[in-house]
């Protein structure tokens, strides 16, 4: 008994070794972005780096928001994740629940169309989007950067698969009683799809934050720049300032990561709810 009760704690030990040499694998090149932007230009030039700076200096921070005007690039970038979480979150939520919970006439053809437009390749569709785009005058404008982010073919789907698993018996319950749609979606529905919701937003959050091919194409003004072609033109420009890239890719990692610890519980739970892989 003991021998068995010392086996499986030496299994247990070794996997939680494995995973911390893993996770501190996976966590060092984010820490050392972290530690660099505090570090001084000359710094990134000597023979024996180190992973922590001679002197925290926050100049470098100071230089992006007062010079380089980072923080309106920031804002942009904010605008744009933040209505394309809500309104894919919006969008998908009701088109999943129409798909899972009522009958319509076409409703399997429809979706299985949205289905097929996961297979096709985003790269794929840029340019005639960027032809309606034009057609619609939505080239340079806000809207022209949000509007075709507002919604994904693989989030519907996954929506549509976590709702089929609410008992359509008690929504039928709630119907009796005297429940409208609208009140049954908000007060039945939503409450049991937070861990969908966590999934969707975080993915939606995630993909429009870091979003650069079309925001590249659409945007031509500097004032409508987000803050992936501020760090491209940081690039270009200040191609041996490392002190200054390090400090934007900091300041643009910190949006996800408050996400991700905040709705952890949530998203956790959906990766396993969902079946994600």
């Amino acid at each position: 008994m003991n021998r068995e009760k010392s086996k499986k704690m030496a299994v247990r030990i070794f996997f939680f070794l494995l995973t911390l040499g893993l996770a501190m694998i996976i966590a060092f090149p984010f820490v050392w972005m972290i530690f660099a932007s505090f570090k001084e230009s000359k710094e990134f030039y000597v023979l024996k780096p180190t992973l922590l700076p001679e002197k925290f200096n926050t100049d470098n921070f100071r230089e992006l928001f007062e010079k380089l005007n980072i923080g309106l690039y920031y804002w942009n970038s904010v605008i744009v994740t933040a209505m394309q979480v809500l309104s894919t979150v919006t969008i998908v939520l009701l088109a999943g629940y129409g798909f899972a919970k009522y009958e319509f006439k076409g409703k399997n053809v429809l979706f299985l169309m949205i289905l097929s437009s996961t297979m096709i390749p985003w790269v794929a569709t840029i340019i005639p989007l960027y032809i309606m785009a034009n057609q619609l005058k939505l080239v340079d404008t806000m809207a022209g950067l949000i509007i075709p982010g507002m919604a994904d073919a693989f989030s519907i789907f996954l929506a549509r698969n976590f709702m089929s698993s609410i008992p359509t018996p008690l929504l039928e319950a709630a119907r009796i009683d005297g429940a409208g749609e609208l009140l049954i979606f908000r007060k039945i529905v939503i409450p049991a799809v937070k861990p969908l919701i966590a999934v969707i937003a975080i993915q939606k959050m995630v993909s429009s934050w870091n979003a650069f091919q079309w925001p590249l194409l659409v945007v031509n003004s500097d004032k409508l720049r987000t803050l992936p072609l501020a760090i491209a033109k940081l690039s270009s420009q200040y191609y041996d300032s490392y002190n200054l890239k390090m400090a934007a890719a900091a300041v643009a990692i910190i949006p996800v990561l408050i996400i991700y610890v905040i709705f952890q519980k949530y998203l956790v739970e959906g990766v396993s709810l969902s079946g994600i892989k």
